[in-house]
């Protein structure tokens, strides 16, 4: 997206290379020169990304090479910003002789930096000269998007469990599940893609009679190219907790489905299979032993799919439910309520001229609820009666998967700002049917500047906002939601959606997917569209990753064994579950990094030359085991971290934390020094850290906690799991902690009594605590002020 890229340049270099970096003034002059002509050139991409969605050849090669020169331009002026950021990072008489000693290599790198960005001007000459010979007007008082005014009107959103039309087959299907015989039977909910059969199942599965029915519930989506083992393993990760079912990555599908047979057999359970493709999915979960036994306790198994065949072609009686397509007073009521929603009504006139033209627009989805819902997230957005019937007048002719996209694209040009279309576009990285933590995708969505800097919020609100604003459009689905905050959790996107963003990721040069399917026969991937910049290996089973050299980001999922390329100007690198096998070889020189994701890898081995990643702001490392990663206290030199999660390390006594630190997790008894169990409290140093509103410790061993007057002035959130501790708590610490969590802390000598005095305290939750905490004095004055405490306990 080259409108994104050139406003990345200029928000996020051009202003700091001209006002806070020590160029020579040759350089200076180049970069403000830059500027200006990347200024004059936003003006035209929003005209010209029209163009190119409509089929311009010519229009689409031209935004390519926009986007090319302005990353161009970026990774050079980097390179002299990162050179003064070396330089400042330490002082003292050592620092100015080695400032001193690399004047010969710095004023080299500047010239270069100069050269570079002389070709660009170049090319961006030849850019203007092309855009003169295709007649286009270059007026620019068009160019912004208000961003710095971009705000929700409402913070409402609809979850992804709101139904309308399926009343009577919600009840049908609850019905089958908790009544009927004692065999192992399955219930099937078969539609088109679209058609709300997700909707429904989860619906049922949240159901109170079904909760109450089954002793173990599970679901997994299964999704078209999924892999046996990895959904075994999937179901483990559902499995509550009291069953006490453990697995690890070397475990087999006969070893990981014993155990799965040998919990479930004992238990009245429901699995749901959610989204199956194939015929022969049954077979092959159940190929080296039955995972889900028949103990003759009236368990079930639900089905969702879009085949009938598959539908009927499951070992064991089976009820198949079609869903109906909605009629048009039941289309009408979904579109509505997300039209029109209750929170908006009441500051509409008109209401009826409104539905007039909703009744039109209800008849042209065929009933379809995805298609409902996503128009319903544009029209709400668009409440004035000529925009409605403007969508009338420009309906597509054609049905099905091109009427859905055709809504789908209007939804997407009718985004706030091209941030918040690449933030969805984004999207499409993620495998299909993925869970993705908000928390996650806001901290790539910062690496990757899609977030612009704004007066009002800081860039974790406008984050946040940006997902409400999908959300209320109906293109991305809400899983779950925080209760203490009111904030989504965790999202997904339709299949029919993510089809669409990869469709236009692809064509525009944004991001490519890359598995089995993609790859030509050289290896490399095999398409016509311009050469893109992200690219997230999926399921593939090539251990050498081949990407582009100048790629920004690379994601891997489904991965066995990863070998990296040097990717000099990488930004992001993300990657779950795989083998890591030159990791530490090549990550010194990815010098540009900003994210750093290696959830569940293994063979993880943080170097010391981590300390050269000066713009790193996130490394999460969870799910990692200690004896498979090996992580440098370098990491701590790193002056602009943001969000560090991480299992065990070794700290020196020196460690200082950097003071842009906002969320810090660190697990399993991670406060060591020189290999020995650290006893000395780490909170005199933590509680300084002015930007740390996240904070959570699993394994501490000293046993005594103080928290000082105006320590920890930002925290909001405390999470402290398996601590043997004592408090001493000040009055003026932590002012703005809104939520406390204490796990499993058998040894706690009550609940701190200096917790009364923290005036921003709205919720502590107590999990496998002792009973007598409950009656404790202090939870009963936090009650009294109207904290809510919650207890809970896992059964043993």
């Amino acid at each position: 997206m080259a409108e994104f890229a050139v406003s990345t340049v200029l928000a996020n270099v051009g202003n700091l290379a001209v006002q806070g970096t020590s160029f020579v003034c040759a350089v200076t002059l180049e970069v403000a020169v830059l500027k200006d002509e990347l200024m004059r050139l936003q003006a035209y991409l929003k005209e010209a990304e029209s163009k190119r969605r409509s089929g311009n050849a010519r229009v689409a090669v031209l935004l390519s090479q926009i986007r090319d020169a302005a990353y161009e331009a970026e990774n050079a002026i980097e390179a002299a910003e990162y050179m003064k950021k070396r330089n400042m990072i330490k002082k003292g008489f050592k620092a100015a002789v080695s400032r001193y000693a690399r004047l010969p290599g710095d004023l080299t790198t500047l010239r270069k930096v100069g050269v570079k960005i002389q070709r660009v001007r170049r090319k961006l000459n030849e850019i203007f000269q092309s855009v003169e010979r295709l007649n286009i007007d270059l007026d620019i008082q068009d160019v912004d998007e208000c961003l710095e005014d971009y705000d929700l009107a409402h913070q409402n959103f609809e979850g992804d469990f709101v139904m309308v039309g399926f009343e009577n087959e919600y009840k049908e299907i609850v019905n089958k599940l908790v009544q009927g015989g004692n065999m192992l039977s399955a219930i099937s909910i078969v539609a088109m893609g679209g058609a709300g059969k997700t909707t429904v199942a989860r619906k049922v599965y949240t159901a109170s009679a079904v909760k109450q029915h089954f002793e173990v519930l599970v679901w997994v989506t299964v999704s078209e190219k999924f892999k046996v083992i990895d959904l075994l393993k999937e179901i483990v990760k559902q499995m509550p907790s009291d069953v006490g079912l453990s697995i690890n990555d070397e475990m087999n599908e006969y070893e990981v489905g014993k155990k799965i047979h040998d919990i479930l057999i004992q238990k009245r359970y429901l699995v749901v299979l959610d989204d199956v493709w194939e015929t022969d999915t049954w077979e092959q979960i159940n190929r080296t032993i039955k995972a889900f036994p028949d103990a003759a306790n009236s368990s079930r198994v639900l089905l969702t799919t879009r085949k009938q065949d598959v539908a009927n072609h499951v070992e064991m009686p089976t009820h198949v439910h079609s869903l109906r397509c909605l009629d048009e007073q039941k289309s009408w009521e979904l579109l509505s309520s997300k039209a029109l929603p209750s929170y908006k009504r009441s500051d509409i006139r008109d209401l009826d001229k409104f539905e007039i033209s909703g009744r039109k627009l209800t008849k042209k989805c065929d009933g379809l609820p995805l298609a409902l819902a996503v128009l319903g997230g544009y029209l709400s957005k668009n409440l004035n009666t000529q925009a409605w019937s403007d969508v009338l007048l420009g309906w597509p002719s054609t049905k099905d998967t091109q009427m859905m996209w055709g809504i789908i694209a209007r939804s997407y040009k009718d985004l706030p700002n091209h941030y918040l279309r690449s933030c969805f576009l984004y999207l499409a990285a993620f495998p299909e049917d993925f869970i993705i933590s908000v928390s996650d995708l806001i901290n790539l969505w910062i690496a990757e500047s899609l977030i612009p800097y704004t007066p009002k919020h800081i860039l974790e609100e406008t984050a946040r906002k940006y997902v409400t604003e999908l959300a209320q459009r109906s293109l991305v689905q809400v899983v779950e939601t925080n209760d203490i905050y009111g904030w989504i959790e965790k999202i997904k996107i339709h299949d029919i959606l993510r089809d669409w963003c990869i469709e236009e990721a692809t064509q525009d040069g944004f991001l490519d997917i890359i598995d089995e399917t993609t790859r030509g026969q050289d290896g490399a991937p095999s398409s016509h569209n311009p050469i893109s910049y992200r690219s997230s290996f999926q399921n593939s089973s090539e251990q050498i990753l081949q990407a582009p050299p100048n790629l920004r980001a690379l994601f891997g999922f489904g991965l066995l064994s990863v070998s990296f390329p040097k990717l000099r100007f990488l930004r992001v690198l993300h990657v779950e579950n795989a083998r890591l096998e030159n990791f530490s070889e090549v990550i010194g020189g990815c010098v540009h990094l900003r994210h750093l994701g290696l959830r569940r890898c293994r063979n993880v081995v943080i170097p010391s030359s981590v300390r050269k990643l000066l713009y790193l702001q996130t490394i999460d490392l969870a799910g990692v085991f200690r004896h498979e990663s090996e992580v440098s206290s370098s990491l701590w030199d790193i002056p602009t971290l943001r969000y560090v999660d991480i299992p065990r390390i070794s700290l020196p006594r020196s460690v200082q934390f950097q003071k842009s630190l906002r969320e810090l997790h660190m697990f399993a008894s991670i406060y060591e020094i020189e290999k020995d169990p650290m006893q000395k409290d780490p909170m005199p140093i933590l509680e300084m850290l002015p930007c740390l509103v996240m904070l959570g410790l699993n394994g501490f061993k000293a046993e005594t906690m103080s928290f000082k007057a105006q320590g920890f002035p930002r925290l909001q959130e405390l999470t402290l799991e398996m601590c043997s501790i004592k408090w001493r708590m000040e009055v003026g610490a932590m002012p703005k902690l809104f939520h406390l969590s204490f796990k499993r802390c058998p040894q706690m000598d009550g609940i701190p009594k200096g917790l009364l005095h923290l005036p921003s305290l709205r919720s502590v939750s107590l999990r496998d605590l002792r009973k007598y905490y409950l009656s404790d004095n202090t939870v009963k004055g936090l009650k009294q002020k109207g904290c809510e405490v919650k207890e809970s306990r896992t059964p043993f």
